[in-house]
């Protein structure tokens, strides 16, 4: 297996999403998982979603070609800034090989960054 995050990933065409937060490759399965981790305002939960696999699809697409991978799936790790989390995230998880143990401490890691956001934010003096 290779691992890289926060990595641009060099393609034969110019793609502009080309730098996902994880790739996976798996050579022995041939398969290669493009993971992102977003956190939206509430309101844009189920948008960040769509726009996200739409914006990684290209790249899906052509690291099958590149790679020698049979599948290229993108993988989203979406969770609002208030602990929402989309209908879709447990088949997330599922393809990762994550249980649903992992949804409440992610919810928790976000909570907590976003109360640190306020309280710096309410710290600043006029």
């Amino acid at each position: 297996m290779t691992l890289y995050w926060d990595r641009s990933i060099i393609t034969d065409r110019t793609i502009v999403a080309n730098k996902p937060d994880i790739v996976v490759i798996d050579r022995q399965a041939r398969r290669t998982m493009i993971i992102d981790i977003t956190i939206p305002h509430d309101e844009n939960l189920v948008k960040a979603e769509k726009d996200k696999q739409i914006k990684y699809l290209d790249l899906a697409h052509e690291v099958v070609d590149m790679w020698n991978v049979d599948s290229a799936i993108v993988v989203l790790i979406v969770v609002s800034v208030n602990g929402l989390i989309p209908n879709s995230l447990d088949n997330h998880l599922r393809r990762l090989g994550l249980g649903g143990w992992i949804k409440g401490l992610m919810q928790k890691a976000v909570l907590l960054e976003t109360a640190c956001i306020v309280r710096r934010f309410l710290s600043l003096e006029p």
